[in-house]
């Protein structure tokens, strides 16, 4: 049996579609599991309704994933974000005899497709789609979904329950280092309001400064600026002046010198990434992975060094504070008209 896990909180506009195209998957014995963090808008009992396991408690992604988790009795797993939505009627199937033909421990997900009404917005997106294929350090999101056996993922511990979001980016650098992700055959999709609502360059840069602050476990960060995830349907505008002012203060927190190994860590972590250039580069051609391949096979070895590194350190700080400025110079301007 394959249990399928859902957190939810506040997700009635689209768990009901969610479970009933969970329920018209074929050849294969499911649960529906939705494990609810607090939701005041009916979500559970909708999930009643359609005959979904209801496990209730303190929200918080990786406490209610991990809750639903106890309480399922299947032999695998399947973790999906509430407002997910399959496509094929056998794509379970499909999904789980794949991942059964693999050695080893091994984690499936899916390659996003974001829904999404605005062409520009899909067109930015397109990068995010394809990025979820390659199966590198970093590349893992929960709303790709997540297929994993019961065995493997207690060996793993289950998931964070220290992190008020992003145990699902936690998780995947912890399985990177057991095991292999795997891309399930089929797409999932998933909501891009908050690139719609947020402004899309906007949320994609606040992404990266949320990820930034992960990779360096300046956990104050999040503590401070706890409004980072709002639901989504209390999402609006985005301003990130005070996201960076916070971030700003979380680099410089313990003075100059160990604000420069900050500085330095994110410059070799951003070395590492430089293969999504070539990626970004590749979708302009059409010739994504060929670039990809590139990088691997002639530029990797000559810029993941010590000059690589400093030279991304250099990029990264100048970034930085270009983007601090512009932000600060956007609000002030904007308060005189």
């Amino acid at each position: 049996m394959l249990s399928i896990i859902i957190p939810t909180l506040n997700e009635a506009r689209n768990i009901e579609t969610l479970i009933l195209q969970l329920k018209s998957q074929k050849k294969i014995s499911l649960e529906i599991i939705i494990s609810d963090g607090g939701s005041e808008d009916g979500t559970i009992e909708i999930g009643k309704a359609l005959g979904a396991k209801i496990v209730s408690g303190p929200k918080g992604r990786g406490q209610q994933l991990n809750r639903g988790a106890r309480s399922a009795i299947g032999e695998d797993y399947l973790f999906l974000h509430g407002d997910s939505e399959l496509r094929d009627p056998d794509q379970l199937k499909k999904s789980l005899d794949f991942v059964r033909e693999q050695k080893g421990p091994v984690a499936g997900h899916y390659q996003i497709d974001f829904a999404c009404d605005d062409p520009t917005v899909k067109k930015f997106l397109r990068f995010f789609e394809i990025k979820s294929i390659f199966n590198r350090e970093g590349t893992f999101a929960g709303d790709q979904g997540l297929l994993i056996s019961r065995k493997t993922f207690e060996e793993m511990e289950g998931f964070s329950e220290e992190l008020t979001f992003l145990e699902d980016k936690e998780f995947g650098e912890r399985f990177f280092r057991k095991g292999k992700f795997v891309t399930l055959p089929g797409r999932i999709r998933s909501s891009a309001r908050r690139f719609e609502v947020e402004g899309m360059k906007e949320r994609a840069i606040l992404n990266l400064l949320i990820m930034s602050m992960h990779h360096l476990r300046l956990d104050n960060f999040f503590e401070s600026a706890s409004y980072i995830y709002r639901e989504s349907s209390e999402a609006g505008k985005l301003d990130l002046l005070p996201f960076f002012i916070q971030a700003l203060h979380e680099l410089m927190r313990d003075g100059s010198i160990e604000s420069f190994r900050k500085f330095s860590r994110l410059g070799r972590w951003a070395n590492s990434n430089i293969w999504q250039s070539f990626l970004w580069l590749g979708l302009k051609t059409k010739r994504e992975h060929r670039l990809v391949k590139i990088y691997d096979n002639y530029f990797a070895k000559h810029t993941r060094n010590f000059f690589g590194d400093a030279l991304s350190t250099l990029a990264i700080i100048i970034w930085f504070f270009a983007k601090l400025l512009s932000q600060w110079t956007r609000n002030k301007l904007g308060k005189f008209f």
